[in-house]
């Protein structure tokens, strides 16, 4: 999307996912513990991989470059 768009993209990911040393939660059940704990050990050369892939900008900057390009907010009556 990114190269064929050239349009800005957000990603988000919680603090914890960068923390492969963090508590384990041993009451937790299992389908959690799998979705919190599985790939913590990768999360930091995940992220070193994509700032050194992409442009990085500020959030208010990239709202201001790109309001005029989206579409108009439908509310709902």
């Amino acid at each position: 999307m990114n190269l064929r768009d050239q349009r800005p993209a957000v990603f988000y990911f919680h603090p914890w996912e960068v923390d492969p040393d963090q508590p384990r939660m041993k009451n937790a059940p299992l389908r959690s513990q799998f979705r919190h704990y599985t790939n913590l050990d990768v999360m930091a050369a995940k992220l070193r991989q994509l700032l050194g892939d992409f442009a990085w900008g500020r959030m208010d900057e990239v709202v201001t470059r790109e309001a005029p390009r989206a579409a108009p907010l439908r509310l709902a009556a």
